[in-house]
């Protein structure tokens, strides 16, 4: 289910080109969530991986592929980082 606190978040982001900078800073989904909430959004780094995840399964073959390989896609946000364990 949607966060309307973070969909409002995300548009503003998507019409702001210094907080697209702020946001591409970020480490993780949770520095993200911090960051918004400076801003009185109100979001958790867990609403943004349902975000993705939802925003993922809507996506066609073609931009999935194009996902897998690490191309932008516009209108998503996708921060992603692998962690191998030791």
């Amino acid at each position: 289910m949607a966060n309307p606190s973070l969909e409002t978040f995300l548009k503003q982001a998507k019409a702001d080109s210094g907080l697209l900078q702020r946001l591409q800073a970020c480490p993780n989904l949770d520095a993200i969530a911090r960051l918004g909430a400076e801003l009185g959004f109100v979001f958790s780094g867990v609403d943004l991986v349902r975000h993705q995840a939802e925003a993922t399964l809507r996506l066609s073959e073609p931009e999935l592929e194009a996902a897998a390989a690490g191309v932008s896609l516009e209108g998503h946000l996708w921060l992603m980082q692998i962690v191998w364990p030791n």
